[in-house]
C-alpha cells in the first residue's frame, strides 16, 4: 500500500506564501490585524495546500477542549444493563449531534457514586442527569472551572444552568392513572433526592381529584427491579384494595409488576401500572408497561442550548429553563377493556 503523503503543516503554508508562521496563523483564524490582501492570499496557498489547522494544537494554545462530559447521577442498580445504553443514546446521540455543530465534543462518562475517576477527564462543561441533592458530582465539576448543567432539579445543587422537568412527568402519569379509572394510587419512588424523586415530592403534595388517593412510598434507588418487588409485595398485601402504581424508575416499575403478579392480581383490571422511561424494560415485560415519551431530543436540545450560552457568557446566577411536557404510551397494563 502507497503510504499517504505528509500532511501540509503552517510552516509549509508560511514558506509558500512567504509570510511568517504567526501571520498564517492570524489570517486563517480571522482574529487580529492582518491585511485583507495578504489574508486572502494566505487562504489561498493553504486551500492549494490542503492545510488543516490541528485541532489539538489549536486547543492546547487556548486552554479550551471544546468537550463536555454526559453523565448520569443515577446508580448502576436503577440505569442497569437493562435500560442504560438505549437510555443515554436516546439523549447521548442528538446532544453530541447538536454539540458537534457547534464546535464541541461530547464524551459519554459511566453512572459514578462518586466523582473522583472523573478528576481526569478534560472538558470544558458536564451535562449531569437527574442531580442528586447537594450532588458531589456537580461540586466536583465546578471546584475544576467546569460550566454544569443539569437536566432535573434537586435540593441544593450549584449548576449553572438546569433544564427543570418541573413535576410534569407525575403530572401526566398519575392524570392518565386517574382516566383510566384509578382511585387508590401508589407512587413509588427513591428515597434519596434526586431530581425524580424531588418532583414527586412536590406532586404529592399538591391537590388531586375528588376520591382519589394518592401515596408517596420510597425506597433506596439501590435496591433495584428486587427492591421495588418487595415493597410492592407488602404494600398490595397490607392494603389489597391498590388500583395503581406509578414508578418512575422502570426497574422498580418491573418489580412491581412482578409483585402484582405473584399475588394473583390481573394487570390491568385489578391493578394498573405506569412508568416513566419507555425503554427496553418497559417492552419486554407481560404486560407490557406503558410509559412515557420523554421527548429526549428535546431534552438535548434544550440542554446544548442552555449549555452554549452558560459557556458563551458565564453568569453567577443560575439560569432555568423548562422541560418539555412528556406524553403518554400506552400499553397492555393501563389499557383496560
Amino acid at each position: 500500500m502507497t503510504p499517504s503523503p505528509p500532511r501540509a503543516t503552517i510552516a509549509d503554508v508560511a514558506a509558500a506564501a512567504g509570510v511568517s508562521r504567526t501571520t498564517v496563523s492570524v489570517a486563517l483564524s480571522g482574529r487580529g490585524r492582518v491585511d485583507a490582501r495578504t489574508r486572502e492570499h494566505v487562504k489561498a496557498v493553504a486551500a492549494a495546500l490542503d492545510y488543516r489547522p490541528s485541532v489539538r494544537a489549536q486547543r492546547l494554545r487556548s486552554g479550551v477542549s471544546h468537550t463536555v462530559g454526559l453523565v448520569t447521577a443515577l446508580p448502576d442498580e436503577v440505569v442497569g444493563k437493562d435500560s442504560r445504553m438505549s437510555f443515554l443514546l436516546e439523549l447521548g446521540v442528538p446532544l453530541a449531534r447538536a454539540l458537534l455543530e457547534r464546535g464541541y465534543s461530547t464524551l459519554l462518562l459511566p453512572p459514578a457514586k462518586s466523582g473522583s475517576h472523573l478528576d481526569n477527564i478534560d472538558a470544558d462543561a458536564a451535562v449531569v442527569l437527574d442531580p442528586r441533592a447537594d450532588d458531589p458530582l456537580i461540586e466536583g465539576f465546578r471546584s475544576r472551572g467546569l460550566q454544569v448543567i443539569t437536566i432535573g432539579d434537586a435540593p441544593g445543587i450549584q449548576a449553572d444552568g438546569v433544564v427543570d422537568r418541573g413535576t410534569s412527568d407525575a403530572e401526566v402519569a398519575i392524570g392518565h392513572l386517574v382516566d383510566n379509572g384509578a382511585t387508590n394510587i401508589v407512587a413509588l419512588s427513591t428515597v434519596e433526592q434526586h431530581s425524580l424523586a424531588s418532583s414527586l415530592r412536590s406532586y404529592a403534595l399538591g391537590p388531586r381529584p375528588d376520591g382519589v388517593r394518592l401515596r408517596l412510598v420510597e425506597i433506596s434507588a439501590d435496591a433495584g427491579e428486587e427492591g421495588g418487588k418487595a415493597r410492592a409485595r407488602d404494600l398490595l398485601r397490607d392494603d389489597p384494595s391498590i388500583d395503581a402504581i406509578y414508578a418512575p424508575i422502570d426497574a422498580f416499575a418491573v418489580g412491581a409488576l412482578h409483585a402484582a403478579q405473584e399475588a394473583g392480581m390481573r394487570v390491568p383490571d385489578d391493578i394498573m401500572i405506569i412508568t416513566n422511561y419507555d425503554g427496553p424494560r418497559a417492552h419486554a415485560t407481560t404486560p407490557a408497561l406503558t410509559a412515557l415519551n420523554l421527548q429526549l431530543p428535546a431534552f438535548a436540545d434544550a440542554a446544548v442550548s442552555l449549555l452554549i450560552d452558560c459557556l458563551t457568557d458565564p453568569r453567577a446566577e443560575r439560569r432555568t429553563i423548562p422541560a418539555p411536557r412528556p406524553e403518554v404510551v400506552q400499553r397492555a397494563s393501563t389499557r383496560r377493556a
